[in-house]
């Protein structure tokens, strides 16, 4: 059995799904175009990358998700906030949490 160590997803495979999509594994061999036969240890690792790989990074811990506030901002407040994030070399989430973080830390009781 050849264990697939590339990049993943491979580009070369192309994931769909349909009524027709049902495959054996343990019957079925099955290739990918570098000639790594697709089995149950190739999909986990696939599923398993997905599931690493999907959203962005926790502030909260690996593999929990982080609470999220939204607000709404002017065109030109929001523009200005791309502005000093690429000047600073940040996102604008960057941005908005440590503002946040300062205004708590400024306003604490």
């Amino acid at each position: 059995m050849t264990e697939y160590t590339g990049p993943w997803p491979p580009e070369d495979v192309e994931f769909a799904l349909d009524d027709e999509s049902d495959v054996d594994l343990g019957a079925e061999e099955i290739y990918d175009r570098r000639g790594n036969r697709i089995d149950e240890v190739y999909v986990e690792a696939a599923v398993a990358h997905v599931r690493r790989t999907v959203g962005r990074p926790s502030l909260t811990a690996p593999g929990r998700r982080s609470p999220q506030v939204t607000f709404r901002l002017s065109p030109e407040e929001k523009a200005a906030a791309r502005a000093l994030a690429e000047r600073e070399g940040k996102t604008v989430s960057q941005l908005a949490r440590e503002a946040f973080a300062q205004y708590l830390r400024d306003h604490a009781a």
